[in-house]
């Protein structure tokens, strides 16, 4: 089992620049499992949402232009899809955090 303290102490060494590999053989060499080590190095999940949500409007927005000036709906299919994968986004991020 790792200690938070020990999490802490191999971030820092992260931020000072230190390699991932040099860390993971560290703490393998101090017995720990690949279970722990991996707490450490968890992979970085980008948030997405802002750009999901911001483009669905604009294409929503685009899509009414268009439906009013040449009856063109195509931009409001975007938008459906965009707010659709707004929503997939949501409930990814709060599984994840869950």
């Amino acid at each position: 089992m790792i200690t938070e303290e020990k999490i802490k102490q191999a971030r820092r060494q992260l931020r000072k620049g230190e390699p991932q590999g040099e860390i993971k053989k560290q703490l393998i060499e101090e017995g720990y499992s690949d279970e722990d080590i991996n707490k450490i190095f968890k992979p970085h999940n980008p948030d997405m949402r802002s750009w999901y949500l911001f483009f669905a409007v604009l294409f929503f927005l685009i899509g009414i232009y268009t439906l009013m000036a040449n009856l063109n709906f195509l931009f409001l299919l975007f938008s459906a899809g965009m707010f659709y994968v707004y929503y997939l986004e949501i409930n990814r991020i709060n599984k994840s955090t869950a």
